[in-house]
């Protein structure tokens, strides 16, 4: 029994070490990253030509977040888990899994190059004929990330099968030092041009200014970073004792059931894309129909970009840092067929994310102008006010957009592609609706309606996996979560209750963060309002969840004290 105790209590002990490298690597990054997409709205704005940018740049990175993130990460974890017990480690199946992965990424960007043009008339909305350029122009200098994304997933998750999280967790803050650097060198080289609008704010510049080498250094220094990234990983891939050898072939190495999961992924990452190609033309088109002047036209993708940069914030730093350093011991329960095992971890999976979470969900509610305007100072105060709206409907989602993530894992692991297919198929259905929804609208609810379906769609999607994965195990033991759920929600809510009177106070004298200023008034009203409320929103969350005995505030608060000291 006390062996037992001591396997359990070194199981723990190493998740908590890996899900704190990745979370210090996803905060230093994410941090960075806050610098990189200040800086990108600051020179490019939130009206037509950053319109074309996101338009551009967007499908790479979606691109890592469902293929790379998603069906490199669900194929190769749990196949390597079962590889590493053959006679040579896994070697010659890492290898024959590479060389196919790598191939097909190839193959993936060359055509998807090729189609660039097809893909921004797709998408564009009919938004002029300069809008059109612009974006292509972008879209052929953005779109070969695709590969090397690619290649940093895969790079990354051999290197979390092998239980070695620190290169793969701080190489996205090695990519934004490269953008960062590129683009300070892009306000240094172009200063911004004074131009104004009736109300005194400046404009960005419009996508007939964008001169051939502004385009090669903007769109060329996000490129080089996603290269970096990758290129980061090698020397940590040589020290872990991995030389790749190419292998052709896959019959005889038992990529049966890998193939078999592959094929299910791609096919939810096709309906995963199409919910990406609803979105950016829905708001494109609703941005043209419009009407609007130039200097004033109708906040479409890049306002939408920026509520959702800042929505995957709290998620990249808390669930996805937990639930990456957790997925090899979900992969290895799943390959013993210790359903027990995977059920704990399963909920625990659930609950540590939720004692973040939870709360910043809360103080996002109250707090999101300031936030917008802290982290995107560059840009005019209807963009600031328009994010904040769409940021408080989007954080609404997070939890459930955490589940889903956990559920996607967990079936992954289990080697059932069928089941986060349906998972997907529900989210994407709905997403379709609320496109279509939008079309008998207004085309200034468009943005509104498409955040409410991506928030709904979440909630819809994580249930789907909780029923699902219930027929698949049995009783998850989900009493626990809602009893923490309850505590935590109503620790967070007081505390979110006295920032709201902080901030009403505070507001008034130290004025709008979106009215007309300088971006050294609008980081200091907005730095100065979200310190008090937060400092006050922490104590008294953690004051009450003390109170109401939150076991997991504790247990992550011990973590992080162990670890630091």
């Amino acid at each position: 029994m006390a062996e037992a105790q001591v396997t359990q209590a070194e199981k723990q002990g190493s998740l908590a070490r890996s899900s704190l490298v990745m979370v210090g690597g996803s905060f230093a990054s994410r941090a960075l990253g806050v610098v990189r997409a200040g800086l990108l709205t600051a020179i490019i704005g939130t009206l037509a030509a950053g319109d074309a940018f996101n338009l551009a740049n967007t499908l790479p990175n979606v691109f890592y977040i469902l293929a790379a993130g998603g069906i490199l990460n669900a194929v190769l974890i749990p196949a390597l888990t079962r590889a590493m017990k053959l006679a040579d480690g896994g070697q010659e199946f890492t290898d024959r899994v590479v060389t196919v992965a790598l191939v097909a990424m190839g193959v993936i960007t060359v055509l998807v190059v090729l189609g660039a043009g097809a893909f921004v008339s797709l998408l564009s909305g009919d938004r002029g004929s300069d809008f059109e350029r612009l974006a292509l122009a972008f879209s052929f200098i953005c779109l070969p990330q695709i590969f090397f994304y690619g290649a940093f997933a895969l790079f990354g998750q051999i290197l979390n099968a092998k239980h070695r999280f620190g290169a793969f967790a701080w190489a996205p803050f090695v990519a934004n030092i490269v953008a960062v650097a590129g683009l300070l060198v892009f306000i240094a080289v172009f200063p911004a041009p004074q131009v104004v609008n009736a109300q005194g704010q400046p404009l960005p510049r419009p996508p007939d200014q964008w001169t051939g080498p502004m385009i090669w250094l903007f769109a060329g220094s996000a490129t080089v970073s996603v290269i970096a990234q990758a290129v980061w990983l090698l020397p940590a891939l040589h020290r872990t004792g991995f030389r790749y050898r190419p292998r052709w072939g896959l019959r005889g190495v038992g990529l049966g059931g890998v193939s078999r999961l592959a094929v299910w992924a791609f096919i939810g990452l096709a309906v995963a894309q199409l919910g990406f190609f609803i979105t950016q033309w829905v708001l494109n088109t609703a941005a043209a129909r419009s009407g609007r002047p130039a200097d004033d036209p109708l906040r479409a993708t890049s306002v939408y970009t920026v509520a959702f940069t800042i929505f995957m914030l709290p998620h990249a730093f808390i669930a996805v840092s937990i639930i990456t350093a957790l997925f090899p011991r979900l992969s290895k329960s799943a390959a013993d067929d210790d359903v027990a095992t995977l059920k704990g971890d399963f909920r625990r999976g659930m609950i540590l994310p939720l004692v973040a979470n939870v709360p910043v969900m809360v103080f996002v509610m109250v707090a999101a102008t300031p936030i917008v305007a802290l982290l995107n100072p560059g840009i005019d105060g209807p963009s600031i006010e328009l994010a904040a709206i769409v940021l408080v409907v989007m954080i609404l989602g997070i939890v459930p957009f955490g589940v889903d993530l956990l559920c996607y894992r967990v079936f992954f692991a289990l080697e059932d592609g069928r089941s986060p297919l349906v998972m997907q198929a529900v989210l994407t259905t709905i997403s379709l609706t609320a496109g279509l929804i939008t079309l008998a609208l207004e085309p200034k609810w468009a943005i509104a309606v498409v955040a409410i379906g991506q928030t709904v769609g979440n909630v819809a999607s994580s249930t789907t996996g909780i029923i699902l994965l219930r027929r698949r195990l049995g009783l998850l033991g989900l009493g626990q979560i809602v009893d923490s759920t309850a505590r935590i929600g109503v620790a967070a809510a007081a505390a979110g209750l006295l920032a709201w009177g902080t901030m009403t106070v505070l507001s008034p004298i130290l004025g709008d963060p979106t009215a007309p200023s300088s971006v050294v008034d609008r980081l200091f009203t907005s730095g100065v309002v979200l310190t008090f409320t937060g400092t006050l929103f922490v104590i008294v969350y953690l004051a009450l969840a003390h109170t109401f005995q939150v076991r997991e505030v504790r247990d992550v608060a011990e973590i992080v004290r162990r670890r630091i000291g």
